[in-house]
């Protein structure tokens, strides 16, 4: 009973709940610093996701421009085969062929979302939001793709036949892809005939309403893609903020 009532109770009730204490503040230390990692790995995600929108940005809207001029170069070949062509419908006419031979592409390459998705890791992202749009964002590109393949397919399956079968100077367009073309090129230009014959041609004349029709609905697709990685790099910000 005696050797009982000698046992220091209190001074080991003290080291035990410093022993506790210890751990306890070991564990909330271990979990403040994977939250710190975390915290710094997911900032170095969002400069790279922004990084890589903003090229994404600038290429779409480099490509929108181009397109919208292609659109409108169609538009004017239309309105020349209404009314009387103008003394400038040859060079209305090159810019159209141009379009119809050498179908656009828009390649935004691979970077941090492609990474992030690729490795299931989409979730260190805490913003809900952000991570629904990354997600959805293969789908709104997709669309543009999607249109663009079509366009070409349209190109090597109708126009470039067609253009074959009624002799037209091919040069110019052949040469958009190739620096090192040094072979003699004849614009469309410097034949009258050829140009006055398209224009005549009713088959010619639905060919570019159909690349009209199929570029006006590209042109909805840029500009969902452009409004969506805007929304995407607005979400970023706030996210790294």
């Amino acid at each position: 009973m005696t050797d009982t009532q000698n046992v220091p109770w209190k001074r080991l009730s003290v080291e035990a709940a410093a022993i506790v204490a210890s751990i306890l503040l070991a564990f909330a230390v271990d979990a403040w610093w994977q939250d710190r990692q975390i915290g710094i790995e997911e900032q170095q995600i969002l400069l790279g996701l922004n990084e890589e929108f903003l090229s994404i940005h600038d290429v779409l809207m480099r490509h929108m421009a181009f397109h919208l001029r292609d659109v409108q170069s169609l538009e004017d070949v239309l309105i020349a085969i209404e009314d009387d062509p103008s003394k400038d419908v040859g060079a209305l006419v090159e810019l159209a062929l141009l379009e119809m031979a050498s179908p656009a592409t828009t390649d935004i390459g691979n970077g941090t979302l492609d990474a992030l998705l690729s490795s299931g890791r989409l979730e260190i992202l805490t913003s809900r939001s952000l991570r629904a749009k990354l997600v959805a964002w293969e789908r709104v590109i997709s669309e543009v793709w999607d249109d663009q393949n079509n366009n070409a397919k349209m190109t090597f399956e109708i126009y470039l036949p067609y253009f074959v079968s009624q002799n037209i100077p091919a040069g110019a367009t052949m040469r958009l892809g190739d620096d090192d073309w040094s072979a003699p090129v004849k614009p469309i230009t410097e034949d009258p005939e050829a140009i006055k014959r398209l224009l005549d041609d009713e088959t010619f004349r639905v060919l570019v309403e159909i690349r009209y029709g199929f570029k006006r609905h590209l042109t909805g697709e840029f500009e969902s893609a452009i409004a969506a990685v805007e929304v995407i790099l607005t979400e970023i910000e706030k996210s790294m903020n």
